[in-house]
């Protein structure tokens, strides 16, 4: 009879996607709506989690068929852009292509210790949804315009499900002034012994004084309990990081060729509209059009001074053909088109790809991973 697939919704916003042979589930995965901000926009995705194929089932090709199925299931359900976080050398081949880098900052307790800021009141919960609310507040503020930030609704959002590892839902620090929450952070529960692991951190308004007040607690927390380092989990352009600089830190910054953050395009034209409002801003001094080819689609941008056209097919004598992973690299930034021409099928004449593109760190934080 060979093999069959299944779709299960289990809750509004997840579904299982399993194959069957014989009756039984052989291999299957989780499809789970997520939402994304993109500067002014923000995009739908399809968050591919849980791969698992029984022992007794593997090396059978279920899983790739498993994959392959869950995209074109996708592609019909409106999925726009699909997303997952996986194991190093096997995704690209199911046109998923790195979207983002891994991050920390490292401070050593005698760099950590210059600080100086004020003294603001501060409490650790091992409630992982403790002032739940404040945070997604102070992080929908501060985060809003980060391309691949997690959308967190303060109303819904249940607070801190991971730290940096799967196993636990990390603890909440967060700091007050005058009786309101206006910095935080979230505690790996269970880190190696010799450092204080973070796997994020906000502050109201991405203020440096809250961000050094915020530093000073995390010092004295690594202090008490003898670690040797402090290490934080954020990209390399954020204001904390920023800050740490100033005190002495190291910075490390991982780009895997596949693995990781990982993404693929899987309907084109639903993608370019849905951030449309950004491409628009983006446009605002710009003239020209330009045709993008991938995964069956030709969608041509016409860009006039603010106002962008967006139609299928279209003529264009400036034509670029990408696959799926490296369109999702284009649009969500982690790649400009000039770093990827020299791999990439191209006619005419594609600045207006850098301008619409602009390259930046596209990031999720630890604890919203999927």
């Amino acid at each position: 009879m060979g093999l069959q697939f299944s779709v299960e919704r289990l809750e509004p916003d997840t579904f299982k996607v399993a194959a069957i042979e014989g009756g039984v589930n052989v291999s299957w995965l989780y499809v789970i709506d997520v939402l994304l901000h993109y500067s002014s926009a923000k995009v739908k995705v399809g968050g591919v989690a849980g791969v698992y194929t029984p022992r007794e089932y593997r090396g059978r090709g279920f899983s790739a068929a498993t994959l392959r199925y869950a995209v074109e299931w996708m592609k019909g359900q409106g999925y726009p852009l699909t997303a997952l976080f996986g194991i190093h050398e096997y995704y690209h081949k199911f046109g998923y292509a790195t979207f983002m880098g891994e991050h920390t900052v490292t401070m050593s307790l005698r760099d950590s210790s210059r600080v100086e800021s004020e003294d603001l009141d501060w409490e650790i919960s091992d409630d992982s949804g403790y002032f739940k609310e404040e945070i997604a507040g102070i992080y929908e503020t501060t985060n809003a315009l980060w391309i691949g930030a997690r959308v967190r609704d303060p109303s819904t959002w249940p607070g801190f499900r991971k730290g940096v590892s799967w196993e636990h839902p990390a603890k909440p620090l967060v700091l007050k002034s005058s009786g309101r929450v206006v910095a935080y952070a979230a505690f790996e529960r269970w880190p190696s012994p010799e450092e204080l692991l973070v796997a994020e951190v906000g502050a109201k308004g991405h203020s440096v004084e809250l961000y050094r007040s915020l530093l000073k607690v995390l010092y004295k927390l690594a202090l008490e309990e003898r670690k040797s380092h402090i290490k934080v989990h954020a990209p390399p352009d954020h204001p904390f990081t920023r800050l740490a600089k100033v005190y002495g830190c190291t910075v490390e910054s991982f780009y895997p060729w596949s693995g990781g953050g990982m993404a693929r395009v899987t309907r084109l034209r639903e993608l370019l509209e849905a951030i449309r409002p950004e491409l628009e801003l983006r446009s605002r001094d710009l003239e020209g059009c330009v045709t993008i080819r991938t995964g069956g689609e030709e969608v041509t941008l016409r860009c006039r001074r603010g106002d962008v056209d967006i139609e299928e097919g279209g003529s264009s004598t400036n034509i670029v053909e990408l696959d799926p992973g490296e369109a999702a690299q284009l649009v969500l930034g982690y790649s400009d088109f000039v770093r990827m021409q020299s791999r990439s099928k191209a006619q005419g004449s594609l600045k207006i790809l850098s301008t619409l593109f602009p390259s930046g760190e596209p990031y999720v934080w630890q604890p919203d991973r999927w």
